[in-house]
């Protein structure tokens, strides 16, 4: 195999690690498909401060931000909050009226663990944990039920969607009925050491975002977010471990049993070669 050394491994590491995965196995993304659908949750805060902001830059409707997995995923922006100098391409593109490029909006985003009901049985579904992109203003409501029931980790709520498309709203209740452990699990623990920049949005440098002004593109150098796991999202077991370092060819090959001999030698067949294959997963060279 190749050598490569510490430094080599830590921008390995540091690439798998740049973007958002939309394919992290730890930590989905909330959303109910139709009107009517439902869906109970606890929320991942105890006080207002516990919410996650930021301001992105989203891909005007029906287009894509090209080299960025499925091109949805939406792109910080470089200014201060409530600031929209030339400091940000995107900002100067999104004015001047670019095809692609949308207006910086503010996003909160809500972490859940969220069971969803299924509507033939009527049943819940495990509870897993999922985070909810909302509009800026959507904390307000959940400052309000802050105050009214305290801790949003010990409280089961109800979501329901109601309406489609661009009339779609939800409505966000308490019902004690719900308020059950065996309904919804309390262990917040996937959100642990958990960042919503590695998850929900990519981080881009201004020259980055020059660059997809001027290209139609990102730069290719790093494999788009649906194709790499976001290490930090991820607890790794021992055999996912083994697996990695199988991939990177660390583990030592296991020696050849000792070869038995029969009264009369057989002819000696040329040695063959073979070269392992190897798969690399969750890096990107």
């Amino acid at each position: 195999m190749s050598q490569f050394n510490y430094s080599d491994y830590q921008k390995v590491v540091e690439k798998a690690q740049s973007g958002p995965s939309t394919n992290a196995v730890k930590v989905g993304f909330f959303k109910l498909k139709n009107n009517g659908d439902e869906a109970l949750v606890r929320i991942n805060a105890s006080n207002i401060e516990d919410l996650k902001f930021a301001t992105v830059h989203k891909p005007a409707f029906g287009k894509k931000f090209e080299g960025l997995g499925t091109g949805f995923t939406p792109v910080s922006c470089l200014n201060e909050v409530g600031s929209y100098s030339d400091t940000c391409p995107f900002c100067k593109a999104a004015a001047d009226g670019h095809d692609v490029v949308g207006k910086a909006v503010k996003t909160v985003y809500v972490e859940m663990l969220v069971a969803y009901k299924d509507t033939t049985t009527g049943s819940w579904s495990a509870a897993q944990p999922v985070v909810w992109e909302r509009p800026a203003g959507f904390s307000r409501e959940l400052a309000t039920k802050l105050k009214d029931y305290g801790s949003l980790k010990e409280k089961v709520f109800k979501i329901t969607r109601q309406g489609a498309g661009k009339d779609t709203k939800y409505s966000l209740d308490y019902i004690p009925v719900f308020d059950k452990p065996e309904l919804v699990s309390t262990d917040f623990s996937a959100f642990d050491n958990f960042n919503i920049n590695k998850h929900s949005y990519w981080e881009k440098s201004a020259e980055d975002l020059q660059y997809f002004l001027d290209n139609g593109t990102f730069p290719q150098e790093e494999k788009p977010a649906s194709e790499s796991k976001n290490l930090d999202q991820l607890i790794s077991t021992p055999a996912e471990d083994k697996a990695a370092e199988k991939a990177l060819g660390m583990t030592a090959e296991s020696p050849a049993p000792a070869p038995k001999y029969d009264d009369a030698p057989a002819k000696e067949e040329p040695a063959v070669e073979e070269r392992p294959n190897r798969t690399f997963t969750g890096f990107s060279f």
